[in-house]
């Protein structure tokens, strides 16, 4: 499992959250992220160590409350950039988070202090995660041109390529149903999402 521990990253946050800040999705995809996470608040505000904290995803409507240890948790996280957002008694942050991947279980710890935010720790469940390898001929490809995201069976296994994927061998524009190839990646609700695709 990977940990990192980021420095202190001190941002003056001057945000406003909008009207009906919507719920937490249900169910997970193939196509966002998951984030459970603890926050400390440190804020000199009375109460403000106990007290419930309002936490968001920038960009999006998705929102909730901290529990009782400041304890949150967000899934259907869409990939990409992600920045979470502190708001409650002498709180009013915003943390950046970086890049998420589609797939990723992160898990963090973070600490609040008025308008900054601090990432202590991220934990990326993904990494624990060991790649899989198949290997077969290409069927159900309906055309190249819109490499480098695919999506094709090889053998029986539904496979997709995207920007990350690397293509040994073989260009994506040259994949053909009937080529036989070796597909590595990982399982996403049961698609092998690849990251690199070899001519067999």
């Amino acid at each position: 499992m990977r940990s990192i521990a980021r420095g202190v990253m001190t941002l003056a946050a001057a945000f406003a959250l909008g009207c009906g800040g919507g719920d937490v999705p249900n169910g997970p995809s193939s196509t966002s992220a998951s984030i459970d996470g603890a926050v400390r608040n440190m804020s000199a505000a009375a109460g403000s160590s106990t007290a419930p904290l309002r936490v968001s995803v920038a960009e999006t409507t998705m929102s909730t409350t901290t529990g009782s240890n400041g304890q949150f948790a967000f899934i259907n996280v869409p990939a990409g950039n992600v920045t979470l957002l502190f708001e409650g008694p002498g709180v009013n942050a915003r943390l950046p988070l970086g890049r998420v991947q589609a797939g990723d279980r992160l898990k963090i710890t973070a600490t609040v202090n008025g308008s900054s935010a601090r990432l202590d720790s991220r934990e990326d469940d993904e990494d624990e995660q060991e790649e899989e390898e198949v290997e077969g001929k290409i069927s159900n490809l309906a055309g190249t041109g819109t490499c480098p995201t695919l999506s094709f069976n090889v053998g029986t296994t539904p496979v997709k390529t995207n920007g990350n994927t690397k293509f040994k061998d073989v260009a994506c524009s040259a994949l053909t149903n009937g080529m036989k190839v070796e597909a590595e990646g990982m399982f996403v609700n049961g698609v092998l999402n690849a990251t690199k695709i070899e001519r067999d």
